[in-house]
């Protein structure tokens, strides 16, 4: 009896041994199961926070947009809507708005003070080209540049001087052709030959897309380039003290009589604007989202429509704050 119960116990070693064996598996299994758990967890809640913040973000950019249209209509029903300039409210530099958890910023930039890119497409096209080629030859820039950006823009495939159609762009190593129509975005400017690397970064502030073939200035809020550009005898440095005054000119007959070279270009100054940018940045945590938005404004009864919202714009804050510096330390 006693040889049969040893016999019994050796045999039960073993398979004690493989049932503990098993039972760490099972706990390590459950262990691996566990920690991939915990961490799609907070991947999923990191996606979430993540997605909400973006939301948050927009849903305020979004509203500032309106603020702003809301602005420009305010402006044009309580103010004297016969003239726009840079003392109005809608143009007053705005410090950061504090939101919850985070900051928003809102710029308006007048588009009737830049040089209209799509004037090059319309009936005025051969008078705009020369005052484009102003602009040009007054930022250091070649004049070419201007026949070429009428080329891209004319609805034919005639060669305006310098410029160049379908036929030498199809020559490149990423072949494309001429629009032939007017542009939708100001990123177009970069597609046509001859430029530098940084041309259009020189002339951006000057330069804008108008969903028109016109070229309407406002003498009120316009800079000194564009100004310059209406009349080769005007000089950029005698616009400069022009730009840098307080205007608010009720008609352009005013700055003629101001400035006699400009009796040339009345067609195309104004001292209203239609269209405006609205470039916005809301920052909620570390998630931020920048929106550009192109407003026009009816000259009729001040209605503000969207024309197109641009999400791939840098947002460049035009705010600086002014600060106090204290005693300094003795």
């Amino acid at each position: 009896m006693a040889g049969a119960s040893l016999m019994l116990s050796n045999r039960e070693q073993p398979q004690r041994g493989v049932v503990l064996l098993s039972v760490l598996l099972i706990v390590a299994l459950l262990g691996a199961i566990a920690w991939q758990l915990v961490g799609r967890h907070s991947l999923v809640i990191a996606q979430a926070r993540f997605s909400f913040t973006s939301d948050q973000a927009l849903s305020y950019a979004l509203g500032a947009e309106a603020l702003a249209r809301q602005l420009l209509y305010q402006e044009w029903l309580d103010g004297d809507n016969s003239r726009d300039t840079l003392l109005e409210q809608w143009a007053q530099p705005i410090a950061p708005l504090v939101i919850e958890n985070g900051l928003m910023e809102i710029q308006v930039r007048d588009l009737n003070g830049c040089f209209n890119l799509n004037s090059l497409s319309g009936d005025d096209s051969e008078q705009n080209l020369q005052r484009f080629k102003v602009l040009l030859r007054n930022s250091g820039q070649s004049e070419s540049i201007a026949d070429a950006w009428k080329d891209w823009v004319d609805a034919d495939q005639e060669i305006s001087g310098f410029g160049a159609e379908d036929g030498e762009y199809l020559l490149l190593d990423d072949p494309y052709r001429t629009a032939d129509a007017p542009a939708a975005h100001l990123s177009e400017f970069n597609l046509i030959r001859g430029l530098e690397d940084d041309t259009l970064d020189r002339l951006l502030p000057s330069l804008c897309v108008l969903p028109e073939s016109s070229l309407r200035i406002n003498v009120n809020t316009a800079s000194a380039a564009v100004m310059a550009s209406l009349n080769e005898n005007l000089s950029e440095d005698q616009m400069q003290a022009f730009a840098d005054s307080e205007r608010d000119y009720g008609d352009v007959e005013s700055v003629t009589t101001e400035f006699p070279d400009l009796v040339s270009a009345v067609d195309a100054m104004t001292v209203t604007s239609e269209y405006f940018e609205v470039q916005i940045r809301a920052q909620v945590e570390d998630t931020r989202a920048e929106l550009t938005s192109l407003l026009h404004r009816r000259s009729d009864d001040g209605s503000v429509e969207l024309i197109n919202r641009d999400f791939g714009k840098d947002f460049r804050s035009l705010f600086v704050a002014e600060v106090e510096s204290g005693d300094e330390p003795g």
